[in-house]
């Protein structure tokens, strides 16, 4: 008995330190090169969608009319970026809006080199704002032992900026050429936010993620993200999303993630499918 308590102890420990050290190896290997994958082709009803995965989190390139970057990476991964918009054959100069789905520095942490290099408009949730201002990410809530670990290997400093425009409760895209609104879904900072287009896609920032270790293991899989600043806000802006009918979750890490499979998640949290849905 001592020795299965023993080796079930060690698992208990091993796993968490193998994560947050592969969580460590990518935050300190970043990307000198992020490729652009095309994960929505356009059509007559929706823009072309382009994931660029960064060192350690996404960004997404909306190629409407007026093109929007949803989330800017860290405070290294500017270059990167930069490079991924030319070889989708995007002026950077072109971008209009640098939408942030909250303020962390690994998604917001690029955003004042961003704008610095392009002239676009920063756009967070007006609650993200004193972050954003202080350079420096607000208290981290880990969501159990793996995310204690992987805190170890944060930086919470980033470059401080001001926004251009403040989200303080939905923001029409119709006049950058896009049918969608960005709207508060606050849970997993004060101020996040999701950016939803009317054809069912909404790029969700950090609700819920896709697999582990940055989505490099099962990345389809929804999981609960490593931190939460308030779980039931998050829980509910999980519920409203399904409720307003989303059925890509674009995340910060990992995925995409099918709606299909964010309702075997939300029904494991306790939440309840919408009517139409079948059950999980």
């Amino acid at each position: 008995m001592a020795s299965n308590t023993a080796r079930a102890s060690r698992r208990f420990i091993v796993g968490p330190v193998v994560a947050a050290l592969a969580f460590a190896a990518a935050t300190l290997c970043a990307c000198a090169q992020a490729t652009p994958r095309q994960v929505h082709a356009a059509d007559r009803t929706s823009p072309e969608v382009d994931l660029i995965r960064l060192s350690i989190s996404n960004a997404y390139l909306i190629k409407s009319r007026r093109p929007v970057v949803v989330d800017a990476g860290g405070p290294r991964d500017t270059p990167a970026l930069l490079a991924a918009l030319r070889t989708e054959g995007v002026d950077p100069h072109a971008i209009a809006l640098i939408i942030l789905t909250h303020a962390h520095g690994d998604h917001g942490g690029g955003a004042a080199a961003l704008r610095a290099a392009t002239g676009a408009k920063i756009v967070p949730g007006a609650p993200d704002v004193p972050m954003a201002a202080s350079g420096h990410d607000d208290e981290l809530k880990p969501t159990g032992l793996e995310a204690r670990f992987v805190s170890l290997f944060i930086d919470p400093k980033f470059p401080p900026y001001r926004p251009d425009i403040q989200v303080t409760n939905r923001l029409d895209l119709s006049p950058y050429g896009l049918a969608g609104h960005i709207e508060l879904t606050p849970g997993h900072t004060k101020g996040a936010l999701s950016v939803l287009l009317d054809d069912g896609q909404g790029f969700v920032g950090d609700i819920v993620r896709g697999g582990n270790f940055g989505g490099a293991i099962l990345p389809k899989v929804p999981q609960p993200h490593y931190f939460v600043a308030d779980a039931r806000e998050n829980r509910r802006s999980l519920q409203h999303l399904l409720n307003a009918g989303v059925t890509t979750f674009y995340v910060g890490h990992g995925g995409p993630l099918a709606r299909a499979d964010i309702l075997k998640h939300a029904a494991d949290l306790g939440l309840d499918g919408p009517e139409g849905d079948a059950a999980p």
